[in-house]
This record gives C-alpha cells, sequence and structure tokens, in this order.
C-alpha cells in the first residue's frame, strides 16, 4: 500500500475563497497530496468556542475551494479546532456561552475551557457535528483537547468542577468534596480506592459522549477521528484505550492520528523518544485500524523545523506501520501556500520513498528488541510521592528506551520473549505474573524499579536483602568505576554520577550472597562509597542486573564508557538469544520488526558526524538481509553493502538519514 498525504491547512473568513481556491488546489498537485485536511477556527484565529452563525460562515466560506479539491480528485477532512478547547490563552466564553468552566484540583476555573459534563455545552457540540456532518468530510477529528489533563491555565488539568464532584457522589452514594477526592486519589501508599472510582467515572462519562458524537457524524456517511496525546498523562486520567477504540470506531477499524515527535527542530538524541512514542501507540490500537501519525512542524516552516528532519519524521512514520501521514506544513493563517513553494517540492520529492516505505514496512509488523514494558494501568496503580498533587499519577515509561538505543540497542515498547528492562514507578503497574515471567528469563532494573520490587517481595529473585533510596548527601557519590572486566570498556573506566537527575537518588541494596559487582560507587577522593552495576542468576533460571541510577525520559548522559557497559550487560541477561546491535558511532539507532514472516530493519544516523561504516548484531531469528537501501536527508535512495556483520556505504551517513535492511 502506498502512503497517504493529508496536509493540514486553514483559510480564514477574512480571505476571499477566490483568492483561495486555485492556490489550494495547484498545491496539493505539486504536493501530490492525497486529502486536505482544513482547520476551523485553529490557533491565531481562535476566539474561543464559535457561535453556530460564525461556524455557519466557516461552512460556506469554504464552500468554493472545498468543491473545487473534490472535483480535482482531493479527499476532504474537518479538524475544528476544539472541543473543550485546549487552552485559555486569555479568550473569554461569550455572553451566552453559560457553561461550566473546567477546573483543576485547586479549585482554579479556565475563562475559555469548559467541562465536558456540562449539557448545555453537549448540546451546542452535538449541533456543531451535525452540522460538520452534513458537508460530507471524509473524517471529522476530535483533537486531543478531549483529554483531562494540559488545559493551561490549569495545574496538571481538569475537571475537578462541581458538575464531576456531584456526578461521583451520586454514582457511589458519597458527600465527598473535590478537596477530599483529589487527597484520596494521590494519597501515598496502596492506591485509595476512589482513585479507580474516580477515573471510572471520568473514562464512563467521555466514552458516553463520544459514541454520541460518533452516531451523529456516521448517519451522515463520516467518520470520527481521535487525536492522542502523551500515554504516561492518559494513563494519569484512567484512559481504557479498548473502550476508546470501540467509541471511535464502533463497528468500523478506528481512526487515530498518534502524537509521536516534537513540535519543533530536536536533538538527534531525541529520536529513541519518538521511536518509543510511536510504538506505544501502536502497541494499544487494534489490529485494523487507519493510523495517520501527525507529522507536527509548528511554529511553521524550515527555522522552525528542517526538511531532513521532517523527511525522517515521515520515514519513521512508515517504519513502524501507518496508513497515511497528517502533515503540517501549513500555518493557520492563510498565508499563501506559494510564500514557500520549496515545501510542496519537498513532499513530492520524498513520496516515492514514502511509498516504497509503505510498502516495504506493512502494519502487520511488530518491533522487536529490549521490551521496555508498560500498562494502561499506570495511573490506577502507581504509589504517588505524596505530594497531593495530580501530577504524581504521571508516570515516567521511555526512560530505558532512551537510554538503551542510545548505546545502539534495539528496543521495543512491548514485552519482549528473552529481555525486558524496567525503571521507576512503571514498576507498580506490573502484576505480579509478569515480574515472575521476565525474571525467570532476562530483567534490567533501574535503582527505582529495584527498590519497587524490593517492596513487593521479589528482593530474592534480584539479589537484594533490604536497601533503600539515597542521595549525595548520604554519600558523596560522584564517580562509578568499572571493576569486572566483562561488563566495562576496561577495568578502572570511570563514568560520572555526579550531577543530572539520573543520578539525584540512586538505590543501595543489602546484597545477597551470590550477586555479581561490576562496578563500585566512589566518592571525589576515590574511596567506594557503595555498589554500582549488580548481576545476579536467581532461583527462576533469570539473570537480573541492577544499575543504582535511575533513567529519565528526557537526559541521556551517553558516553563510550556507558554504552559499552550497557551494551555488555544486555548480551549478558540475553544469554544465548542476540539482541539487535549497531554500533560506529555516537547515537546510531537500530529498529528491527517482524510479523513472524518476514523481517525489516532500519538503522539511523542521528549524530551530525557522518558515519561510512556500521557493524551490525542482527536478532534471533533474523535471517541475514538480502538487500541495505541507504536513504539521504532529500529523500532519495542509494544501494549499501552488507557484508559479513558489516553495513558499507558508498557514501556518508549524515544526520537524520537512515539505511533500510530489506529482501531483494
Amino acid at each position: 500500500m502506498p502512503s497517504h498525504y493529508t496536509l493540514r491547512m486553514q483559510f480564514g473568513l477574512h480571505q476571499s475563497p477566490a483568492d483561495i481556491t486555485q492556490k489550494i488546489v495547484t498545491t496539493a498537485r505539486l504536493a501530490m497530496a492525497d486529502e486536505i485536511m482544513l482547520f476551523f477556527f485553529a490557533e491565531e484565529l481562535n476566539d474561543g468556542h464559535d457561535t453556530l452563525e460564525r461556524i455557519d460562515q466557516w461552512i460556506e466560506h469554504s464552500r468554493p475551494y472545498r468543491q473545487a479539491l473534490q472535483e480535482a480528485g482531493v479527499a476532504l477532512s474537518l479538524n475544528p479546532w476544539h472541543s473543550l478547547l485546549h487552552t485559555d490563552r486569555f479568550r473569554q466564553r461569550k455572553p451566552d456561552q453559560r457553561w461550566q468552566g473546567m477546573v483543576d484540583q485547586h479549585g482554579t476555573e479556565c475563562t475559555a475551557v469548559v467541562c465536558p459534563l456540562d449539557a448545555d455545552w453537549r448540546a451546542y457540540y452535538a449541533e456543531t457535528l451535525r452540522r460538520y456532518a452534513r458537508e460530507h468530510f471524509r473524517v471529522i477529528w476530535i483533537d486531543d483537547d478531549i483529554r483531562f489533563h494540559n488545559h493551561g491555565p490549569l495545574d496538571w488539568g481538569g475537571c475537578f468542577c462541581p458538575l464531576h464532584v456531584a456526578e461521583f457522589n451520586r454514582r457511589y452514594g458519597l458527600q465527598a468534596t473535590r478537596a477530599a477526592i483529589v487527597a484520596n486519589c494521590t494519597a501515598p501508599g496502596e492506591p485509595h480506592p476512589w482513585r479507580a472510582m474516580w477515573m471510572d467515572m471520568w473514562d464512563d462519562t467521555q466514552l458516553a459522549l463520544i459514541t454520541n458524537w460518533r452516531n451523529i457524524v456516521e448517519a451522515e456517511g463520516c467518520r470520527l477521528g481521535l487525536m492522542s496525546s502523551e500515554m504516561g498523562q492518559h494513563a494519569a486520567e484512567g484512559r481504557y484505550w479498548e473502550r476508546w477504540w470501540q467509541a471511535f470506531g464502533g463497528d468500523q477499524p478506528p481512526v487515530h492520528r498518534p502524537h509521536f515527535w516534537g513540535y519543533g527542530e530536536c536533538a538527534g538524541a531525541d529520536l529513541p523518544e519518538f521511536i518509543m512514542r510511536l510504538d506505544q501507540n501502536r502497541s494499544i490500537q487494534p489490529e485494523a485500524i487507519e493510523s495517520d501519525p501527525e507529522i507536527e512542524c509548528f511554529n511553521y516552516g524550515r527555522w522552525n523545523k528542517p526538511f531532513r528532519q521532517i523527511g525522517a519524521q515521515m520515514a519513521l512514520a512508515h517504519i513502524l506501520g501507518s496508513t497515511g501521514l497528517n502533515i503540517s506544513l501549513y500555518d493557520f493563517m492563510g498565508n499563501d501556500p506559494d510564500d514557500e513553494p520549496e515545501r510542496a517540492e519537498f513532499l513530492c520529492a520524498w513520496r516515492p520513498t514514502l511509498d516504497w516505505l509503505a510498502d516495504q514496512f506493512p502494519m502487520s509488523l511488530q518491533p522487536m528488541g529490549i521490551g521496555v514494558p508498560w500498562s494502561q494501568e499506570m495511573g490506577r496503580r502507581k504509589h504517588t510521592d505524596g505530594s497531593g498533587n495530580w501530577q504524581s499519577l504521571v508516570c515516567s515509561t521511555r526512560g530505558w528506551g532512551r537510554w538503551l538505543m542510545g548505546a545502539g540497542l534495539a528496543c521495543t515498547a512491548r514485552p519482549a520473549p528473552a529481555v525486558n528492562a524496567i525503571a521507576g514507578p512503571v514498576a507498580w503497574s506490573c502484576t505480579d505474573e509478569q515480574l515472575h515471567a521476565w525474571l525467570a528469563q532476562g530483567l534490567l532494573l533501574d535503582g527505582g524499579a529495584a527498590h519497587i520490587l524490593l517492596q513487593r517481595g521479589f528482593g530474592p529473585h534480584i539479589g537484594v536483602r533490604d536497601g533503600r533510596m539515597i542521595t549525595q548527601a548520604d554519600a558523596c557519590y560522584s564517580v562509578e568505576e568499572c571493576r569486572d572486566p566483562a561488563f566495562s570498556l576496561r577495568t578502572g573506566a570511570g563514568i560520572s554520577v555526579n550531577a543530572g537527575p539520573y543520578a539525584a537518588t540512586i538505590f543501595q541494596g543489602d546484597l545477597l550472597p551470590g550477586v555479581r559487582l561490576a562496578s563500585m560507587l566512589c566518592n571525589p577522593t576515590h574511596e567506594d562509597v557503595g555498589h554500582g552495576l549488580t548481576l545476579f542468576e536467581n532461583a527462576l533460571g533469570g539473570r537480573v542486573a541492577i544499575v543504582p541510577w535511575q533513567p529519565h525520559d528526557f537526559v541521556v548522559a551517553m558516553t563510550i564508557q556507558r554504552a559499552v557497559q550497557l551494551r555488555n550487560t544486555l548480551r549478558y541477561l540475553a544469554g544465548n538469544s542476540t539482541l539487535g546491535a549497531a554500533e560506529g558511532g555516537p547515537w546510531l539507532t537500530p529498529q528491527f520488526l517482524t510479523d513472524g514472516t518476514i523481517w525489516r530493519g532500519a538503522v539511523w544516523n542521528t549524530s551530525p558526524d557522518a558515519i561510512r561504516a556500521i557493524t551490525l548484531t542482527l536478532p534471533e531469528g533474523m535471517p541475514v538481509p538480502t538487500a541495505a537501501v541507504h536513504v539521504d536527508g532529500e529523500g532519495q535512495r542509494h544501494a549499501a553493502q552488507l557484508r559479513d556483520g558489516q553495513l558499507q556505504l558508498d557514501r556518508p551517513l549524515h544526520q537524520w538519514e537512515f539505511v533500510v535492511l530489506t529482501d531483494a
């Protein structure tokens, strides 16, 4: 199947439809667009919730160029800028919009963002959808503002308004206040029963609303699409994804627009984050789905994000299995597409390779590698920090992915059959059955996860009798010194643990006999003050490695010493299995995928330094690829050679370029 280009555009009521029509049709043709997604009242042209009369003006105003696009064979979809509204940005509800505003955990109320339980707003929004659906758009998108989190200026988000508190009390026969609900739901220790009850109420009421919306748009032959945000935040809302797909799809495959890449230019070290985000989204999607990731470029144009990075973003979407691309290269203010004709030229140049990638990487493929498992139950099961803030229910889930892929190791957001890696509080969301299974294989733990497993009674299986989290105030650690040559670049190699969030708190355990010490923590005068990396073979037949520090989602302190230590540790954990890996320079990031029959691979260079040769280790079960194709930063393909585990390139592999491993 080829790629599917959807260009996202907006033209305002202040512009002449006659001036717009030919320009938008010409742009669609030059950019090889299959579809145009129109915005109504988005971003700079948003004045809060538009009146029904104003919405009618948007519909009528856009009719000439919508008709011209349809006659040109270009499909149309619609993205009304809001349901609840993303954020106030000093907008106000209009005088006759006497709706309940969204309220945060402290009682702060929005001036424009609304509560989804307000009956009058529900009637208003249902009517807007009826009017949109009568225009027969292919998809009408519900933007990610349907979430509870991230509605500025609220703290974390909402909604904790009187309507939600009353609904909670009605459902469960209580007389609780907002303050009591928040305090109980965020209390430390074993989660209070009210947390699951509150999240169930949130989820149930949202899904009833969305099901009604789907019925409205499907009655006119349209589809209802969902944009989603970050999984850790959605888990803090208690979102159950199977139910959301049913609400959006009904009897048809749901339509999804996952967010996965930063809006502006990002560092090469961020690529593992984007891989893990999209893989997390793919891991909760049903087998039958239209998955069209959002290719963001906001605020607008090549000063914000270069074309070679946008090309990489589009390519990654297809490598991880997508039916199409929702491309945000054009602004919301209706500026002339001809202001920067290079945008259409860029999309046209990349189209043949993206069609090829869509064909090479069908949606049946699943990523293989070290498992970095997570759970939609995270927000329901996590033990909080006792701060009383709803943000304490948000769980970091991708830290190991950034560190391990940063060391050149392939990872997946799904549990893996050979080796898994758990970091921090995500360990609360793993079931006892899952942990027993992973402990009988190979398991990498950071200090936070080791401390949680110890509290959960798994100490004998991880090599720890007792333990605690400490800071530099307890032991002035600054260097991790490698002592075991099997797990280091060389004996005596030093790795900094002096500063950075990953080393702010570390785990120190009372270790069981049989634990192998691979490194020690030293103070500035080089005295031993604690243990570093530990390795243990348990009675279940598994191998466990614990690093005392804690990887974080957005900070990676990688050096050659740390990279070699991690590679050797993961090889030990894998035992007789091989893990996919790439070596030959910093920030080489490998991906391997299979559906059990066909295999594919990709190796990215996100370092500014060019690479000419890469040493590959193929994952267990992958046959040697018969073809290697270098995709450059302009979307052009060049032959590469794979000989005896070495990728040899005829031209340098520059930043944001990649090599595809496939059959002939």
